[in-house]
């Protein structure tokens, strides 16, 4: 029988689809070509992996900590060597089997005779050749051989390169070496490929030190600085509370650090590449590759801060609250507060609402910024007129907290708090019932009759009619409120009783004050002349509403018989404003802002001069009777600005490393003597009868003793607050004078004396519009400006010399 063999055609598709349901899935074809790959891989990377797991495991028991640095390189250049030796010898022999060898693997692991699998893949020669039943009858015996074959594991090819079966020991010792490391086995694994970069030559290349809180003002300590031996042990070291021990290496990862006590070891934990630790008494230990120190350490405990009143509270003449305590703690304060109670039992108008149970045992914090600092006396004055508790009795403490949070306390002290007078009846009824919804919430319903009764009749009883809708606003507030809680309105009534008690010449000082912050800005940021000009205009507007409040409120300019050079009037202010205007659009903008700042000095004197006096005198007319700078008022200012400047420069020498003060010593000594001599002509004259500005200078005077002993022996922070207070001495003194000037030039003293006016310090202001800067006018205003285009035109030179260019920089700075 002749069989003929051909290429498949066209019609054998049929067939085709009967033979490839016989042949195995691709799954398992994949299957066995990964297992053939496996057993050509595995022998392969045995010893090329060799070098790098016995490197693994040495680092896992700790060999490398202890060898030198160039050892743990030769080692792991060894065993780079050998596993790119092996993997060029054995690396070509894992070649990726074909799909033929895979089919041969599956006929052998079924032990399937005569390759059904590969016999299922061939084709006959010849066409018509698959429809012959020869043909048919062999691929039918093919695939039912092919259903027997099997794929089992692989092989233990691993046996003829690996004979004696070291792989599985290394394996056990891999996992001794685990336990053995501990909770240092990611550390040492880490390590193993990185030689100990932090200890090199016997020395480490390592820091260690302790770092003190910050508020002890303590320099570090350290215990280990890069070179330095780490064995061994050393000396005792003690150490503030709250204290960090902290170490930084080139490498964290071959670096231990620890603090061993009685009861625990804590160990560090790397963060921001640094190895912190809270200081603890104990032992530190610190260990880099095969050295480790030792450091036994002791905490200084921190105790809290100690405080005691010098003297009870008192309220001073100006309504504000006199404090004077003496603090101590070991490295400072640093913050202070004082904590207030009712007192329970003080009398109560009765008028008045007893004090609810809520209020008594409510506690009022006030935080005292000024308080911080190093051991020793504060004298210092608070406003607390706006407090709501202001006239009624509580007891007080005064609570500091150290750094480290510890507080200490003053012994409980009673008094009053200080009360600001109300002259206006409408605003003293507003803070009278205030201070009941303050004090006694449940009585709120009396304070809203209260607020019902006084606005009966308002044609009949209110000249303005802002004041009745103020007051009825007030009413409605409260019984909106309906008895919950006040704490919003009492703060707003606060505001209320103000500007009752003054209306027009509070809201006229606001506007005041904001025209002059803009104008200010304008000039600072180089604002347009068109700008510049507006803003001036406005600033005129809100002046001259200020002295319309001013004069209508009793306190007007000038007042009494004084010729026309001891007054200011509202042309001076006008001509210091068009001053302003002018010196900014010819550009001469520090000029304008040192004018413009004199303006604002003489605004705020006229406000200090109504406030000094109580009825509203000239301030020009407080100088009259006085020679030299404004007599006693003015030599007491002239002191103020000396000792302001020896304060500063003494404190910009306390920065200086060894700086010494005994050149301000004997500044400060030349100042005492002055002051010495005006107390002097004080005793001897009339300008102090009552002796409280020689009183207050004089605690200046001892004040300037402590700061001129305190420089002489270099300790500048005593210095300064010793200045501090003599400066607020001699304050609290030519206010004293300047008062008692007014009060004399009102009765007629000096009259017919001719000088310059001054403020209530003592300083010429009668002037002020004619004296500084000369406002250039006209064709020189023009001069001006084409000087300052020159300027302007030569700085943009590319060709001039630095030291040209700084001086036409200090020529446009100055004009």
């Amino acid at each position: 029988m002749t069989i003929e063999l051909r290429q498949p055609g066209p019609g054998s598709k049929g067939r085709e689809g009967e033979k490839s349901r016989t042949r195995p899935g691709p799954l398992a074809v994949r299957a066995a070509r990964a297992v053939l790959f496996w057993e050509r891989l595995w022998p392969a990377l045995l010893p090329a992996l060799a070098p790098g797991f016995i490197i693994l495991i040495l680092a896992l028991f700790g060999v490398f900590a202890a060898v030198p640095s160039w050892l743990h390189w030769l080692a792991l250049a060894a065993a780079g060597a050998v596993t790119v030796g092996a993997t060029i010898r054995y690396g070509r022999e894992a070649s990726l089997p074909t799909r033929r060898e895979a089919l041969e693997r599956l006929e052998r692991d079924g032990a399937v005779a005569h390759a059904p699998l590969q016999a299922l893949e061939d084709r006959p020669f010849g066409a018509g050749a698959q429809e012959s039943p020869l043909w048919r009858a062999h691929l039918q015996d093919m695939a039912r051989r092919a259903k027997l074959a099997r794929l089992r594991a692989p092989r233990a090819t691993a046996d003829d390169r690996d004979p004696h079966a070291l792989r599985f020991a290394a394996i056990g010792l891999f996992i001794v070496a685990l336990v053995v490391a501990g909770p240092d086995r990611d550390a040492r694994l880490a390590s193993a490929l990185t030689p100990n970069a932090a200890f090199k030559g016997g020395g480490a290349v390592a820091d260690l030190w302790i770092e003190p809180p910050p508020y002890t003002g303590k320099a570090p300590i350290f215990l280990l600085r890069s070179g330095g031996a780490v064995s061994g042990s050393r000396a005792q070291i003690d150490a503030p509370e709250g204290s960090k021990v902290i170490a930084t290496a080139a490498d964290l990862r071959g670096v231990r650090l620890s603090i061993t006590t009685s009861d625990e070891e804590t160990k560090a934990v790397a963060a921001d590449g640094q190895l912190r630790l809270p200081l603890k008494s104990g032992l530190v230990r610190m260990r880099i590759g095969g050295a480790e120190g030792r450091w036994p350490v002791a905490v200084i405990a921190d105790t809290p801060p100690l405080a005691r009143f010098i003297e009870p509270p008192a309220t001073t003449d100006d309504a504000r609250l006199a404090i004077a305590v003496a603090v101590e703690d070991d490295y400072g304060i640093a913050s202070a507060s004082l904590r207030l109670k009712l007192d329970p039992d003080q009398p109560r108008p009765l008028d008045a609402p007893a004090l609810d149970e809520a209020s008594i045992r409510a506690e009022r914090v006030i935080e005292l910024d000024g308080l911080a600092g190093e051991t020793g006396e504060r004298r210092f004055d608070l406003d607390l007129q706006a407090d709501p508790w202001a006239g009624l009795k509580v007891i007080g403490r005064l609570v500091v907290r150290d750094g480290a949070g510890k507080e200490g306390a003053t012994e409980e002290a009673a008094f009053a708090l200080p009360a600001r007078p109300f002259f206006n009846p409408l605003a003293r009824a507003v803070v009278e019932q205030r201070q009941t919804l303050a004090v006694a919430p449940a009585e709120w319903h009396r304070a809203g009759r209260s607020f019902d009764a006084l606005t009966l009749a308002p044609e009949a009883f209110y000249e303005r009619p802002t004041d009745y809708l103020l007051v009825r606003t007030a009413f409605w507030r409260v019984m909106r409120q309906g008895g919950k809680d006040f704490s919003k309105t009492v703060s707003e009534f606060w505001p209320l009783a103000l500007q009752l008690e003054d209306e027009a010449l509070e809201l006229a000082r606001r506007r005041l004050e904001a025209a002059q912050d803009a104008l200010r800005q304008a000039l600072e940021r180089g604002a347009s002349d068109s700008e510049v000009s507006r803003l001036v205009e406005e600033l005129r507007e809100a002046m001259r509403q200020y002295l319309q409040a001013l004069a209508e409120s009793g306190q007007s300019m000038a007042e009494g018989e004084g010729g026309q050079g001891q007054s200011l009037n509202e042309s001076d202010l006008e001509q210091m404003l068009d001053s302003i205007r002018d010196l900014s659009q010819s550009g001469a903008q520090n000029a304008a802002r040192q004018a413009l700042s004199d303006l604002e000095n003489l605004l705020n004197n006229l406000r200090l001069s109504s406030r000094g006096g109580g009825q509203g005198q000239n301030p020009g007319q407080q100088g009259q009777g006085q020679s030299g700078q404004g007599g006693p008022a003015g030599a007491a200012g002239d002191l103020i600005g000396r000792q302001r400047d020896l304060a500063n420069r003494s404190f910009e020498r306390s920065g200086e490393p060894g700086a010494t003060g005994d050149d301000l010593a004997r500044e400060e000594g030349a100042l005492s003597d002055d002051l010495r001599n005006l107390l002097d002509q004080l005793r001897a004259g009339e300008s102090d009868p009552g002796g409280e500005a020689s009183s207050a200078l004089g605690e200046a005077l001892t004040e300037m003793g402590r700061a001129e002993e305190a420089l002489e022996g270099g300790d500048f922070g005593a210095a300064n607050t010793a200045m501090e207070r003599a400066i607020a001495g001699l304050r609290d003194g030519a206010e004293a004078l300047a008062q008692e000037e007014a009060r004399q030039a009102r009765e007629g003293r000096g009259e017919g004396q001719s000088g310059p006016a001054v403020d209530p310090l003592g300083r010429p202001i009668g002037d002020a519009a004619s004296g500084g800067v000369d406002v250039p006018e006209g064709l020189e205003g023009q001069r001006a400006r084409d000087v300052l285009n020159e300027l302007r035109r030569r700085l943009s030179d590319g060709k001039r010399s630095e030291e040209e260019i700084e001086y036409l920089e200090r020529l446009l700075e100055r004009f």
